[in-house]
């Protein structure tokens, strides 16, 4: 129901949608004329048949035959599309239907004489209709014969040029005595304007419009949306301020959307910056309860929870302001790019003007709030957005032990009887053997070395023995890994030793496991993607290792741990040397007997020694390498070589010739 009428229409016949600006206040009138001109663009009308109340959408060509007549003043005509008989009195019927034809819009319209009765049958959309009526009660009047001539333009807007050439006619009539007698229609559409005027004056008035149709001053004026977001509100402007011109093509006219301030800059003649100042006043005007928009935004390469921690911080710290104060000293701005107190705007005190949330399932970002924070969230979303580049990091760590052993000794041991048969034993023993001159006999040789011994049963004995050791040994550990820019890489290859723990009570005792102790290679790195095609490392690499038994069940071996932390800055693929760690540790043991090594010559035969030196060296080299493609080519690549050598398939698919006839 339309003003209390029905609307009848075949479904088939009117279908698709239509967009209306969401903010906008409408009267009843105002979304009746909406509907009719968007019905008029699909080319039908809204016409009210004969002995019928209803409205009825029909085809606009066959509007005027199906429309009822309506009366000379359109009392009670409420359709969009209308038909009217008009009687002329003073001017002739071709002339006036030359002139009605130059406003009718040509969508099913008609003009038709009706010769006999002096009249005209005309039947068009209703402003179409009224303008024509208009035109027509200028024209039947009795006097000097008037004339209906099109002018086009070239350059001028027509709406400016018809109000110009109006008050340059009324400061005639102030002024002067002579005066253009007629008046100036415009007809944007048509690019021209329709002067109304006596002949004899036709051809002034195609001078005065030829004089002052020059091309327009071009001002540049910026505007500051506060309702609603940039992009469509620039939008908009395109579609109601720029309108057909920009089809035309004609019009000068540049609007650039400035993100970085908020702004949209406007470059046209000053008639265009009047429209944009009145269609930015009507949307600054909307109401409080006017409802924010909510938008999504994907995220595709980093966690929606990370990003989503990030814009909270911003926007806490104020980067997504509800508006800005102008700098001191400098005036607020008026008008329709003045900011808008926050009860305009319809917050409410207490309430977040920006509400964030995040859809972990699809890895969305859901914002609610002003279109304008909505704006500047957008391209802040795709700054933090961005694909990390991945790092390839390759550690060679190298362990390089060395040993060497030296024990040099002498045993002498005598026994005897003196002459008053006092047996007696005099030795210099250091553990090297059990030879007993009293048995008579050598021992079976035993150990490791030289070892040589002398015996004068019942009476003499004297053992040498001479070892050097020589150990080397080298360990090595070469992990690969792949890891994204500042992100964490660790390998642990470590070897787990477990040790008793013993329960004790009045009755029993328990034994179980009381843990383990681990030993062997530990490597991580973090690279960081730096300028310049640089990578910041920072890695801690641990190497441990047991050095001898436990000293009881319940303890865990003893370890020895070798450990590099730093921070270091390395060229894209190249190796850095990190460790060149050197121990040596030299021992030096000797056995002797008070007061006789200290022999000339003799000495020697009274001590035994031993010396025992070791060598660790302990290197890493570090080499990463920057993999940028986005379509992970690289990694391809990489992979290919060791599937290779596998023998697995690295799953690309084999191309193969093949003939085609």
């Amino acid at each position: 129901m339309v003003k209390g009428l029905p609307i009848l229409w075949e479904k088939g016949e009117v279908s698709g949608e239509v967009r209306v600006q969401p903010g906008l206040e409408l009267s009843e009138e105002d979304l009746w004329q909406f509907t009719v001109n968007a019905l008029a663009l699909r080319d039908l009308a809204i016409v009210q048949t004969p002995e019928s109340d209803a409205l009825q959408v029909v085809a606009a060509e066959k509007a005027a035959r199906l429309s009822r007549l309506e009366a000379p003043g359109l009392e009670g005509a409420e359709g969009g599309f209308l038909k009217v008989l008009v009687r002329l009195r003073e001017v002739a019927p071709e002339e006036a239907r030359s002139a009605v034809n130059l406003v009718l819009s040509g969508k099913g319209s008609s003009v038709e004489v009706i010769g006999d009765a002096e009249s005209l049958l005309i039947a068009d959309f209703a402003p179409q209709l009224r303008q024509a009526l208009r035109l027509i009660g200028r024209l039947d009047v009795s006097g000097v014969p008037t004339s209906v001539v099109e002018v086009p333009l070239s350059r001028a807007d027509p709406a400016a040029l018809a109000a110009l050439l109006s008050q340059i006619q009324a400061k005639e009539k102030a002024v002067s005595a002579f005066v253009h007698r007629g008046e100036v229609l415009p007809l944007p559409q048509a690019r021209s304007v329709l002067v109304i005027a006596p002949e004899g004056d036709i051809a002034r008035w195609r001078e005065r419009i030829e004089r002052f149709d020059r091309e327009q001053p071009l001002v540049t004026e910026h505007y500051t949306p506060r309702r609603f977001g940039l992009a469509e509100t620039a939008a908009l402007a395109e579609q109601v301020v720029h309108g057909a011109d920009s089809v035309l093509g004609d019009e000068p006219w540049q609007l650039v959307e400035d993100r970085l301030t908020g702004t949209l800059i406007l470059t046209t003649t000053p008639a265009k910056q009047r429209e944009m100042a009145t269609l930015l006043a009507r949307l600054e005007s909307a109401g409080p309860d006017a409802r924010r928009p909510m938008r999504t935004y994907p995220v595709r390469n980093r966690q929606v929870s990370e990003v989503l921690t990030l814009l909270e911080a911003l926007v806490e710290g104020g980067a997504l302001d509800e508006a800005r104060e102008p700098p001191e000293g400098e005036p607020a701005p008026q008008g329709p790019t003045a900011p808008l107190e926050r009860a305009s705007l319809g917050i409410v005190e207490g309430e977040d003007s920006l509400v964030l949330t995040a859809d972990e399932g699809t890895n969305r970002l859901i914002a609610l709030g002003e279109a304008r924070l909505l704006d500047q969230l957008g391209p802040l979303i795709e700054e933090l957005d961005v694909q990390e580049a991945q790092v390839e990091v390759e550690a060679l760590v190298v362990q390089l032990t060395e040993t060497q052993l030296r024990d040099l000794g002498i045993e002498l041991q005598r026994i005897g009887v003196t002459d008053d048969g006092i047996h007696y034993g005099v030795a210099s023993l250091f553990g090297l053997s059990a030879v007993d001159p009293g048995l008579g006999a050598l021992p079976a040789a035993a150990g490791s070395g030289l070892t040589a011994a002398v015996l004068d049963p019942a009476r003499f004995s004297a053992v040498l023995r001479a070892i050097e050791e020589v150990t080397g040994g080298e360990t090595r550990t070469m992990p690969r890994m792949v890891v994204n820019n500042n992100e964490t890489a660790t390998l642990d290859s470590v070897l787990e030793t477990p040790y008793t723990s013993t329960n004790a009570s009045n009755t029993v005792a328990t034994t179980s496991l009381g843990g383990t102790s681990d030993a062997g290679t530990q490597v991580s790195v973090k690279p960081q993607v730096a300028a310049g095609d640089s990578i910041v490392v920072d890695y801690d690499v641990s190497l441990s290792g047991f050095v001898g038994q436990a000293a009881d069940p319940s303890l865990p071996p003893p370890k020895q741990l070798t450990r590099l932390k730093s921070v270091v800055t390395v060229p894209d693929g190249f190796t850095v040397v990190v460790g060149g760690i050197e121990q040596e540790i030299e021992t030096d043991s000797v056995s002797r007997v008070p007061f006789l090594w200290e022999l000339p010559l003799v000495g020697r035969l009274f001590s035994s020694e031993k010396v025992n030196r070791s060598k660790s060296r302990f290197f890493v080299f570090l080499r990463c390498n920057v993999m940028r493609s986005a379509t992970f080519e690289d990694l391809k690549y990489l992979s290919q070589a060791p599937l290779l050598e596998a023998g697995l398939d690295d799953g690309w698919p084999v191309l193969e010739p093949r003939v085609i006839r």
